[in-house]
């Protein structure tokens, strides 16, 4: 009887102790899906970006209204999610940290693309959402000689 007894201890001692590493080896699976969900994550919004960042700088007018076409067909791309519109600027756009909450029409980045001289040099900045960390703003600026 007492070795029963012992034995259904031991029984009892070894399923909590297999219940217990189950539950050990769940957390690290979460845990690490989760890791590699961020790193995804970060890695789209690099690849959303760098769209547009290479432009950044001091760009030539026809640079600049290649940039134009992009940011145009990149909002064309979300017609329904304004979240996602990139705003055209005639200025400065590293101040801009919030996306647009109404659409960014091609009329507006049109107007703003005819004034684009081809023969000029302009200042492109970019403007980043501060929470997400995508690009929300493009501003140009012509360059003074």
């Amino acid at each position: 009887m007492e070795n029963a007894s012992k034995a259904l201890i031991i029984a009892g001692a070894i399923l909590i102790s297999i219940v217990i590493i189950s539950l050990g080896v769940m957390i690290v699976s979460n845990v690490m899906d989760t890791i590699r969900g961020a790193n995804v994550s970060e890695q789209e919004r690099e690849a959303y970006n760098q769209i547009f960042v290479s432009y950044e700088g001091t760009r030539s007018g026809t640079q600049v209204r290649a940039l134009c076409d992009k940011v145009l067909s990149h909002n064309q791309g979300y017609p329904d999610d304004f979240s996602r519109h990139i705003q055209l600027l005639e200025k400065d756009a590293s101040s801009t940290t919030a996306a647009p909450t109404a659409a960014v029409t091609a009329k507006e980045i049109s107007d703003i693309k005819a004034k684009i001289k081809a023969g000029s040099t302009y200042t492109v900045t970019i403007g980043y959402d501060q929470n997400s960390g995508y690009v929300v703003a493009v501003g140009i600026q012509a360059k003074t000689k």
